[in-house]
């Protein structure tokens, strides 16, 4: 674990709670003061808790969170917190209306759980709640069932709150981590996509030679898949690989960069659906390529409420609807296809910039047009 904003934010709020906590428990002990029997063990378990209270606050400060977080001051701050539940009953020789034990001890099973986990956490609650039933065995109380019961209840919550505060803890601080390898990921590839792919992209088109050009176009077809991933995530089923696969044979063939994402929550699809769609892709890049002149296409594919949307778009020099009949490829291979599944197709044309080729279609067999 290290200093991050993250940890050092909870044991921040952490600190401040177990501040409070022991401003309650000097009140709870004033106003008390006539039901202590052994005003000395009060005064040290007190002085205890204030001590490790203080600590916490200036080595906060002064090194920072994680230098609470380690075995040692852990350990002495479960000690004192199990010390003070089972004070409870040497300082008060009977009955009382309040307990030593009964908010700053939480604070340690907080910063065990912060530290070292849901386990960790649980095993300071185990030691805390039975810390507790003992300060009652020493008191004297008579252990009705509802008595065993309560404190059987008490060790539960103990338990349960250091568990579920480590899980918490541990889940936040591990995505914490994974939001800082986005950050860093898209900082490199904002970085090599200014400078690396740019400057791969101008060796292909002025290289007059053949090997050296396919040999850049190979690389900057793997960077960009390194840096803004391949395609399919979980619940693609077989599309991301056959959306890849036509992206792959139409790079090789028309010279463009094609980049391929597909949303992680993209549903399986039929078979059928998946070959129309990957058909009707292949042929809105060819057309890209051969009557738009694009150098870069993007094929993106999310999931709608009964299927998926694909949309394949490309930064050519479009066409005007008005004066361009529709060719083969898009009335047959791109327009035939997805409406033989049940699907449909928009195109917008966007003269002077790119085309966008939308197409919608059901995920199962029985959405199927007849």
């Amino acid at each position: 674990m290290h200093d991050s904003p993250l940890v050092q934010s909870l044991v921040s709020g952490l600190t401040a709670f177990r501040v409070a906590c022991l401003v309650w428990l000097i009140a709870i002990l004033g106003a008390t003061r006539n039901e202590v029997d052994r005003p000395w063990v009060a005064f040290a378990l007190v002085s205890a808790a204030t001590i490790v209270t203080a600590v916490w606050v200036f080595r906060l400060r002064s090194a920072g969170p994680t230098a609470l977080l380690g075995r040692k001051p852990l350990a002495i701050d479960v000690t004192v917190a199990a010390s003070l539940a089972v004070g409870d009953g040497i300082v008060f020789d009977g009955p009382h209306s309040l307990s030593l034990g009964s908010s700053w001890p939480l604070t340690s099973v907080l910063s065990v759980a912060i530290g070292w986990g849901a386990r960790g956490g649980a095993a300071a609650g185990v030691v805390v709640g039975v810390a507790n039933a003992l300060g009652d065995l020493i008191e004297g109380s008579v252990w009705t069932f509802g008595e065993i019961l309560s404190r059987a209840s008490t060790l539960f919550l103990y338990t349960m709150a250091g568990a579920m505060a480590g899980y918490a803890s541990r889940r936040l601080i591990a995505a914490e981590a994974e939001i800082a390898m986005t950050r860093a990921r898209d900082e490199v590839a904002r970085t090599l996509h200014d400078g690396v792919l740019q400057t791969l992209a101008v060796v292909q088109r002025r290289s007059d030679d053949t090997q050296l050009a396919a040999l850049a176009k190979d690389q900057e077809r793997e960077l960009r898949e390194y840096l803004f991933g391949a395609g399919v995530a979980e619940g693609g089923g077989d599309l991301g690989a056959a959306l890849r696969h036509v992206a792959t044979r139409a790079e090789k063939r028309d010279g463009t960069s094609i980049r391929v994402v597909v949303a992680p929550d993209v549903p399986t699809l039929d078979r059928a659906v998946v070959e129309a769609v990957a058909g009707a892709v292949g042929e809105a890049c060819t057309n890209a390529a051969k009557h738009g002149e694009a150098r870069t296409v993007t094929v993106y594919a999310e999931p709608t409420d009964d299927g998926l949307t694909c949309s394949v778009k490309d930064d050519g020099r479009g066409f005007d609807p008005g004066t361009t009949t529709e060719g083969v490829g898009l009335t047959r291979s791109i327009r035939g296809r997805v409406a033989d599944v049940g699907g449909r197709v928009v195109v917008d044309p966007n003269p002077g910039r790119g085309t966008e080729v939308r197409l919608t279609v059901p995920s199962s067999p029985r959405s199927l047009s007849p």
